[in-house]
């Protein structure tokens, strides 16, 4: 998919403009470029924190000049590279063709021709690669581009670079993605090196992807797909006859019992046939030891998983086999801290970016992520677990009794973006998060975490000054955050706004807000007035509610739809940040009876009347005192009022209001 580039993309490496984005990954950013000839090209540019690193520069030179080697077959050829460049970059042919997993997600599993097209061209390029001396170690349906002259693979060997270079990748971070990584790039007694069988058995899992939209292990978390591998047998149902046994011997757990790519190859060419290679696998120490030391085996692969895939939490919820057992350990639990608290669900937290004293703040219902310096219950967030996931809600709007707000993504096609906003609190593919353990910790020897969504993983983006959900290739290059234990249980909180006819129970009384200040600025409250533009405004329009049920400023006289109520609002209890909020309240004809209706800020720019909710926020208006003389502004939740000719409009009107008293 090509993107604009970004404020802060380079527009030149070396010799090569730089067009637009491409994609972005662990390694790093790749452009589209232009070279001297006029010709285009794919660029990959290195992430910056590994441009200071000699012994990565090193590996990565290396890796490149073997790169340099694979023969053009089904491979995205490499052209160029500068690894003394800051940043390095290396220079691929670019392919204009989609993905694998763009063209299955978007017309679904491919069948026929085009089916052994992709079988045929991975194995191919896999055989050019081995042949040259290079694993992949990184083969995914991400990394096969299908372009009109057919099947080429990209970014084969230089993830060595990366995974080899010790000062950036430890135990606990390897290059790969989970669902297409063989037995043993997680346990050593598989193999203790990474050989091209590696990349053979991605193949088997890829043609599955390819076939079924799927792939063999699939799990419901990163830890239950390695766990899988490990111990099941694929599920390569879907699979034509011809095919499924050639991806079955390619999925073998031990590396001795798969075929090599030029088996693969010559099988798919040459109509042999597809049993397994025949070779002896070796013995599994598993199925040899003592049952003791079994399961201490099995026991030290979940923990590696557990930190291997950040999945911390994952650990917690589904692999913590023992808990069932009042003797073992698990069972028998310390207190609770305040991390583990904040996990269940019992504490309220702030999130702080690892890198810098700066926290995640949502200062109102549908409005984009900003930053902040940690104060106040707008930075402040609780989880309420759903299965393995989590709705983060914010207790932003924690003075009212309110909708709750959760965190959510809002998808901007337009913009390539999608920012984490404040959304309802239902569970949705967009509002479900999970958290991720890393394994580091940050200056003050705290975990950090990364926050994944359906749609990527959140993180910031410091340039533009938002958050953004995408993609980052392995969990360890996502952003890391730190869940910072604010004291405080969580209140307990209605999980809908309070029927108008019932009384609110959940959580503190409420109580009225601080509106002290504004009966010194001549602002009349608890009685009956008109609120009217200023003169300014060239005429004064009142505000007006129409028995429709709309609101504007068309009325020009005192009116029973016109005469208003200033009351303060309802809160949980009183803070800087609902100071001076009031209710708008029709004053009702004589004689008449029911609940009160309020002013309502359904959505930007559209005000109706609405039975009153006692603490709704869409009904708490901020008076914001505009001088001395009783002028003011007015911000609903979704709407800073501004008036041109009795409309309510976003821009170019008036916005200083003033109450005239009138009789009942």
């Amino acid at each position: 998919m090509i993107m604009p580039l970004r404020p802060g993309d380079p527009t030149r490496l070396g010799v090569y403009d730089l067009l637009d984005r491409l994609g972005q990954g662990g390694m790093g950013t790749v452009f589209r470029g232009r070279a001297a000839d006029g010709s285009m090209v794919a660029i990959k540019m290195v992430r910056p924190e590994f441009a200071d690193d000699p012994e990565f520069r090193g590996r990565f030179r290396s890796e490149v000049n073997r790169a340099r080697q694979v023969p053009p077959f089904s491979t995205a050829a490499v052209l160029d590279a500068d690894p003394e460049h800051t940043p390095p970059y290396l220079v691929v042919e670019f392919v204009d063709g989609p993905s694998l997993t763009e063209l299955v997600r978007d017309r679904g599993p491919l069948s026929g021709p085009g089916l052994q097209s992709v079988a045929v061209g991975i194995a191919t390029a896999l055989s050019a690669i081995h042949g040259a001396g290079v694993i992949h170690r990184d083969l995914k349906p991400g990394n096969v581009l299908v372009a009109m002259g057919g099947i080429k693979v990209i970014d084969f060997g230089i993830a060595r670079a990366f995974e080899t270079t010790s000062r950036h990748t430890r135990t606990d971070q390897m290059v790969g993605t989970v669902d297409y990584m063989a037995p043993e790039r997680f346990d050593p007694s598989y193999g203790e090196e990474v050989t091209s069988a590696a990349d053979v058995f991605a193949w088997g899992a890829v043609v599955t992807y390819a076939a079924t939209g799927r792939t063999p292990f699939a799990g419901e978390s990163p830890t239950a797909t390695a766990m899988r591998i490990l111990t099941q047998p694929p599920d390569t149902s879907g699979l034509p006859a011809p095919l499924r046994g050639l991806v079955e011997a390619a999925l073998a757990k031990h590396p001795g019992q798969r075929p090599t790519a030029r088996q693969l190859l010559d099988a798919l060419l040459g109509g042999q046939p597809t049993a397994p290679v025949p070779i002896p696998p070796p013995d599994d120490p598993a199925d040899v030891a003592p049952p003791a030391k079994k399961l201490r085996r099995f026991t030290a692969v979940l923990a590696t998983l557990a930190v291997l895939l950040g999945g911390g939490l994952y650990g917690a919820h589904r692999l913590n086999m023992a808990a069932d057992d009042p003797s073992s350990p698990a069972a028998q639990a310390s207190p609770v801290d305040g991390l583990t608290a904040i996990l269940a669900g019992d504490r309220r937290f702030s999130i702080q970016l690892s890198t810098a004293n700066r926290y995640l703040m949502l200062d109102r219902g549908g409005e984009e992520l900003e930053l902040s310096d940690g104060t106040g219950s707008r930075s402040q967030f609780v989880l309420e677990p759903v299965g393995v996931e989590y709705l983060i809600r914010s207790l932003g709007n924690e003075g009212y009794a309110a909708p709750q707000t959760c965190l959510g993504v809002r998808l901007i096609p337009d913009e390539h973006a999608a920012p984490v906003v404040g959304a309802t609190c239902n569970p949705t593919k967009g509002t479900l998060f999970s958290l991720a353990a890393t394994g580091d910790k940050d200056g003050r020897g705290r975990p950090t975490y990364s926050i994944r969504n359906a749609y990527g993983w959140v993180q910031w983006d410091t340039d533009a000054k938002r958050s953004d959900v995408t993609e980052v290739g392995e969990p360890q290059f996502a952003d890391k955050y730190t869940l910072v234990d604010r004291g405080e249980d969580v209140p307990v909180t209605s999980p809908s706004p309070p029927s108008p006819a019932a009384p609110t129970t959940a959580g503190p009384k409420l109580v009225d807000a601080n509106v002290s200040a504004l009966k010194s600025y001549a602002i009349d409250l608890g009685v009956p007035v008109v609120i009217t533009t200023s003169l300014d405004a060239g005429a004064e329009y009142h505000l007006d509610a129409h028995p429709d049920g709309t609101v504007d400023f068309t009325g020009t006289a005192v009116t029973e739809t016109t005469r208003m109520t200033l009351k303060p609002a309802k809160v949980r209890k009183r803070t800087n940040d609902n100071q001076n909020h009031v209710i708008i309240v029709a004053s009702p004809a004589a004689g008449t009876s029911g609940p009160e209706s309020c002013v309502t800020d359904e959505r930007k720019g559209i005000l109706r009347m609405q039975p009153c909710r006692p603490g709704d926020v869409t009904q708490s208006w901020h008076l914001i005192p505009a001088g001395d003389s009783g002028l003011f502004e007015l911000t609903g939740a979704h709407t800073a009022v501004q008036v041109d000719r009795g409309q309510i409009v976003e821009d170019g009107g008036w916005a200083a209001f003033q109450t005239e008293a009138v009789g009942s």
